[in-house]
């Protein structure tokens, strides 16, 4: 966790520079800190396993939200959908470490 607050930290610095391209990173702060998101979810999937908890994230798609100003193609209560799905899994059939997106796991 501590490598990747680093690297994230590294970013943030860089963007506000104005020299992250420079620096190897891309120019796209929403996708970094998606990406970051999914690394600190497989981080600690494999921190947590074997205390049984399951740990994921999920992309809701794009939302008509404020964020999107409300030109969205899916609903708030839709692009929730996924986060139901999982919370409710049975705890046998219960996925950790995993990115989903539309109640289904998706590559990185």
């Amino acid at each position: 966790v501590e490598a990747l607050s680093a690297l994230m930290a590294d970013f943030v610095n860089h963007a506000q520079k104005g020299d992250h391209n420079e620096q190897g990173w891309p120019n796209t702060c929403y996708g970094t800190s998606k990406l970051g998101v999914i690394a600190l979810t497989k981080i600690l999937a494999r921190t947590l396993a074997g205390r049984q908890i399951a740990v994921n994230c999920f992309c809701p798609g794009y939302c008509a939200t404020d964020m999107s100003s409300q030109r969205g193609t899916k609903t708030a209560a839709q692009g929730a959908e996924t986060a139901v799905w999982l919370a409710n899994l049975d705890k046998e059939a219960r996925l950790t470490g995993g990115f989903f997106q539309d109640s289904a796991p998706r590559e990185w």
